[in-house]
């Protein structure tokens, strides 16, 4: 299967165009849909899901190794989530404040740094499973899962209400 759109061009139709009331309709977008997720398995709750199922998933893996190993640099790299998407929106926050000069948008930004870091932490842990198969680890992770799934809560809710 191949996309249809392979390139797109952006051109410039409207000079008279907002910028700064485009960034705040993304951020409360973003923030409504991520709060209220039509399945479990998608934002906030898809991660409080996440910190339970790898544990099954640890235990019912034909080999861990791999699996962890790869789950960990698709989490740092490659975009299925994790640090990565943190990192992205992180920075989009902080321009968005330099932008315009909003606290919350500092606030949150703020938020995602940490955010960030945990799902760092995740990746590592994984990584650490990979090697050893001790499920010590993933337990560690899924404690930082439930953590992130209040924390990122937390900051969209603060984002919702800009």
């Amino acid at each position: 299967m191949s996309s249809k759109n392979l390139s797109y061009t952006i051109q410039s139709v409207n000079k008279d165009y907002d910028l700064k009331k485009s960034i705040m309709v993304a951020i409360k977008n973003n923030a409504k849909d991520y709060l209220n997720p039509p399945i479990k398995n998608i934002g906030y709750k898809g991660v409080l899901k996440a910190s339970e199922e790898i544990k099954q998933w640890f235990r019912n893996s034909k080999n861990v190794e791999s699996d962890f190993k790869t789950t960990a640099t698709l989490m740092e790299k490659g975009g299925i989530g994790g640090a990565l998407f943190r990192n992205l929106y992180r920075d989009f926050l902080k321009e968005s404040y330099n932008l315009l000069k909003i606290e919350e948008l500092n606030d949150a930004y703020r938020m995602f740094t940490e955010i960030a870091l945990l799902w760092t932490k995740v990746s590592d842990l994984f990584e650490k499973t990979a090697e050893t198969k001790n499920i010590d680890y993933i337990n560690q992770a899924s404690e930082i899962l439930i953590d992130l799934s209040q924390k990122e809560k937390r900051a969209m809710e603060l984002l919702l209400e800009i």
